[in-house]
């Protein structure tokens, strides 16, 4: 959600290529991987590394400035290796919950609630 917001909040009239600040606190994020390496299994805490150079590679075109054309398009990234990691998770912490059909409510990126 901070990358989503801190995305929106971009200037688009400077340069490109150039860092840009960002108000995202990472330590929390940072906390948590390193407690998912620490106890986690090889499958989950994999998942997670995968997740987080996801995260490191969107925030770094944001901060840079770069063009991103379809915010969705470029989410998907993110939210892929999220999905891998909670069903990596689930496998080892739920066996008996089965396998999840969504990972969250949000609305699909063709649903009208976003160009209404």
């Amino acid at each position: 959600m901070s990358l989503g917001m801190a995305e929106s909040a971009r200037s688009t009239s400077g340069p490109r290529g150039v860092a840009h600040q960002t108000n995202i606190e990472w330590r929390p994020w940072n906390e948590a991987i390193s407690m998912v390496s620490l106890v986690a299994d090889k499958d989950i805490a994999e998942a997670a590394h995968v997740l987080d150079e996801k995260m490191w590679r969107l925030h770094t075109k944001i901060k840079r400035g770069l063009t991103l054309e379809n915010w969705f398009v470029l989410r998907s990234s993110v939210e892929a290796a999220q999905n891998d990691f909670i069903i990596a998770a689930r496998r080892r912490l739920s066996p008996a919950g089965g396998p999840l059909q969504r990972f969250s409510g949000r609305p699909a990126p063709d649903d009208p609630i976003w160009t209404s």
